[in-house]
């Protein structure tokens, strides 16, 4: 027979653990989260009867569970590989919380997991690409519960999905100097900031979170380079360090606003300040770009910020710059990634050919 093992650590209760003999005859010990002695006991009782199944050769049935129980237990118990559990947690619940109005509170089948994708609900509320990554993460629950014993099989994992959208939005070069030009004509501190900021972005090709996470030590105007190598209060989205070069452009507007840059304690080069405070801090969320497009009379793209690298990348590569250069400046772990922009490139070449004349 089991036991219920109540364990503590220098004095201090750390979990009910249970110890059984496995299907194997070797004994093992097992943390739980049981929260008392009685879940722990039910754990092990259940346990000991699934050990007791598998010897008679009796299949052991799942469990018929609900999607929103299924997402839950996926939450707490999968292990992803990351430092920062918490925030993985909450981008996961995030992602998947508004499907499951969606599927319903019963247990999910394929025609439920077909009616999801074909949904004009969702279709209205999520681009394709969006669309294709949350059911991605619901196969990935579906599949993790099935190798748990929680569920028969993964209804997610025959489905037809939206197809991607292949979409680079990005500005021509008087639509930068419009944006630009509102940005320099506000008189306040933050409109200042947001000038650096697009200049960095399109200038540079920087993430947002690059951008307001960059520091003046990552800043060195005697190399003319920028190490990228923060985003935010994190690292870089590849979690490597990477060199940029600064155009002449950017690197006198950096020099001008270095006398003038508000200070913080982490020394940031486009630093915000919060509402109803008299302080400047670092940015951990991407600041609204939305109104200075408003103000500059532009249609406002998918993603403000990002709209910005592309229109980094695709200048570099319309005035002649290769892919491979491209990758390493935007920071991509795969050319795959960068080759979105290569009709750019070969469009630009086409248009260079028939200006040929003999």
């Amino acid at each position: 027979m089991g036991e219920v093992i109540r364990k503590m650590k220098d004095g201090r209760f750390i979990g009910w653990y249970i110890r059984f003999h496995d299907s194997d005859g070797k004994r093992k010990t097992r943390a739980t989260k049981a929260t008392s002695f009685n879940d722990a006991k039910r754990i092990l009782i259940e346990i000991e009867a699934r050990v007791v199944r598998g010897k008679l050769g009796i299949a052991d049935r799942p469990q018929r569970i609900i999607v929103a129980q299924l997402v839950e237990r996926w939450v707490e118990e999968y292990d992803p590989n990351t430092r920062d559990r918490r925030k993985w947690s909450m981008k996961a619940r995030h992602e998947i919380s508004p499907m499951l109005p969606l599927l319903g509170m019963d247990a999910c089948t394929f025609r439920a997991a077909e009616a999801l994708t074909l949904s004009r609900t969702l279709s209205e509320r999520y681009q394709a690409n969006t669309i294709r990554r949350k059911l991605a993460l619901l196969s990935t629950v579906f599949h993790w519960g099935m190798r748990k014993g929680l569920v028969a099989a993964n209804p997610f994992a025959g489905v037809r999905q939206p197809q991607p959208v292949s979409r680079v939005e990005y500005l021509a070069r008087e639509e930068v100097r419009q944006l630009l030009a509102v940005a320099d004509a506000r008189s306040d501190m933050r409109g200042a900031v947001f000038a650096v900021a697009i200049r960095l972005a399109v200038c540079s090709g920087l993430r947002v979170g690059e951008i307001f996470g960059l520091t003046w030590r990552d800043v060195d105007f005697s190399t003319g380079l920028i190490t990228v190598a923060h985003s935010y209060r994190s690292t870089t989205k590849s979690g490597k360090t990477r060199h940029v070069p600064m155009t002449d452009e950017l690197a006198t507007a950096l020099r001008t606003w270095r006398s003038q840059c508000p200070s913080t304690k982490e020394g940031v080069v486009c630093p915000i300040l919060l509402s109803g405070s008299t302080h400047w801090h670092q940015s951990t969320r991407r600041p609204c770009l939305k109104s200075l497009y408003k103000r500059a009379g532009l249609a406002i793209p998918a993603s403000p910020w990002h709209a910005l690298r592309h229109t980094f990348a695709s200048h570099f590569l319309m005035s002649g710059g290769g892919l491979l250069t491209l990758k390493t400046l935007l920071g991509h772990s795969d050319l795959k990634m960068t080759s979105i922009y290569a009709h750019l490139s070969s469009d630009h070449v086409a248009a260079e050919v028939k200006r040929l004349k003999f």
